[in-house]
């Protein structure tokens, strides 16, 4: 293989922010040790590598929000109750994206948040390319023989994100719902959707639903720990006619916060198994990647 072809290889790849970003939600979560204090307004910073493979991704985000907080749980040591907003950027090789978003916990069960998201497709590595049917194929092969017909343009996604959380002893259940409405600029009908590996039409739908039951197998000082469990989570393109549906097993690690920039790390992995997807059925997909958060 030359290193030509190697680097399209490389270059042609998705993954999903909300898988990037499946461990903070999960982590936010995990009880902080007993006599942590809150403070009412929280500015945090962030930023994230992760990888996969089937299909292969890898992005870079960094970002951060800040958080007023109106109420704690003095027996979890989290919020029970905020309002947030915040700002990400992320660059892969095919694309880049900022976002921003804004956030309500009314209740320390649920969170809802707005987000809107705006895509720049460089034209190269399979962003940005059309289909002329819902039917038509998408899967690594096929992308691999329309090299050089990718557009550079943009894209525009708005987001409803609702999440719930229910925690007994070490067993944590997390579900969280993407309602995502998408725009783009092309040739079209449909478009390869690069979040959520699917086709969509230029203003089609897509729902994605993801549901964690987690053990708590190890609990450290503040929020380390180690969280573990299965997933299951389906796909739905409206527009397409299309679903996905996979199951794995996540893991979560949070070693104990440190000092500087890289204040609170985390290692995090997902494998799993697709149940049904027109390109992949059958097949394992595999996440993994690391991050931090910094209090300022």
């Amino acid at each position: 293989m030359s290193l030509d072809k190697g680097g399209k290889n490389m270059g042609r790849m998705k993954i999903s922010v909300a898988a990037v970003f499946m461990c903070t939600f999960i982590i936010s979560a995990v009880p902080a040790s007993a006599g942590t204090s809150g403070r009412s307004v929280e500015t945090t910073l962030q930023s994230d590598l992760a990888g996969s493979l089937n299909p292969e991704g890898l992005l870079l985000t960094v970002g951060g929000y800040r958080r007023w907080i109106s109420g704690m749980n003095e027996e979890y040591g989290i919020p029970s109750s905020y309002v947030q907003s915040g700002a990400m950027l992320g660059v892969s090789p095919a694309y880049s994206h900022v976002s921003a978003h804004v956030e309500w916990k009314p209740v320390i069960l649920a969170q809802v948040r707005l987000q809107y998201t705006l895509f720049r497709y460089f034209g190269d590595f399979g962003a940005l390319l059309s289909f002329p049917s819902k039917d038509s194929p998408f899967g690594k092969d096929e992308v691999d023989a329309r090299e050089g017909q990718e557009e550079k343009d943009w894209g525009q996604r708005y987001l409803l994100q609702p999440t719930l959380t229910a925690k007994a002893g070490p067993i944590i259940i997390r579900n969280q719902s993407d309602a995502a409405y998408f725009t783009y600029n092309g040739a079209g009908p449909y478009f390869l959707e690069w979040e959520y590996d699917t086709l969509v039409k230029d203003g089609g739908w897509v729902v994605s639903n993801r549901t964690f039951l987690l053990w708590e197998a190890w609990k450290g000082p503040g929020k380390a720990a180690l969280l573990a469990g299965p997933v299951y989570e389906i796909t739905r393109s409206f527009s397409a006619d299309l679903t996905r549906r996979r199951i794995g097993a996540v893991a979560v690690w949070t070693p104990a916060e440190g000092d500087g920039l890289f204040q609170k790390p985390r290692i995090y992995s997902q494998v799993g198994v697709n149940l049904e997807d027109r390109n992949r059925d059958g097949e394992v997909y595999f996440i993994i990647g690391a991050g931090f958060d910094h209090d300022l």
